[in-house]
């Protein structure tokens, strides 16, 4: 059988970005995140922010309260990417300690140093173990200095796109 070649074009499996929270940070990385050729799901619990005008990229759009109360309905797998950028430090908390019971293959959330340290110590309090609070990336994105909803939400894709490029991703 000479002669005969073949040629292996790997198929990327689509990877799913579950935002939680639909905020000037969430638009423009939801976005992004859309044209690098990830699945978009929404989730925020306000109508006027969670809907197809500002997130005409996103497959499917999640209104409820609490952010987390259908989290469970969700088939967040290996090949889901958590993004935690709700406009608050307890429903980031929330969501955190929802995710982490996931399987999902990323866990980032948005924040400042110190408002990382407060969440994961207000969840080691709660029996969350160093070894688990460990999968999340935090403060969420590259360190690019971004500053802008923009900037930011081009350092949160990047990390994205390093972590589906890992061979094991």
């Amino acid at each position: 059988m000479s002669g005969i070649e073949a040629i292996v074009d790997p198929i990327r499996k689509i990877k799913t970005l579950y935002c939680f929270g639909a905020g000037h940070v969430a638009v423009p990385t939801c976005h992004i995140a859309a044209l690098c050729g990830f699945r978009i799901v929404v989730i925020d619990d306000r109508a006027d922010y969670a809907n197809s005008e500002r997130f005409p990229d996103a497959q499917n759009i999640q209104v409820q309260s609490g952010f987390v109360g259908k989290m469970d309905e969700l088939d967040i797998n290996e090949d889901s990417y958590i993004v935690i950028v709700t406009r608050g430090h307890m429903f980031d908390r929330d969501v955190l300690e929802k995710a982490l019971k996931t399987t999902a293959g990323y866990i980032g959330m948005i924040s400042s140093r110190r408002k990382k340290e407060t969440i994961f110590n207000e969840l080691k309090n709660q029996g969350v173990t160093d070894i688990e609070l460990a999968r999340v990336h935090s403060p969420i994105g590259l360190p690019i200095g971004g500053e802008t909803p923009e900037e930011i939400a081009v350092s949160i894709v990047a990390e994205l796109i390093s972590e589906r490029t890992k061979p094991d991703a």
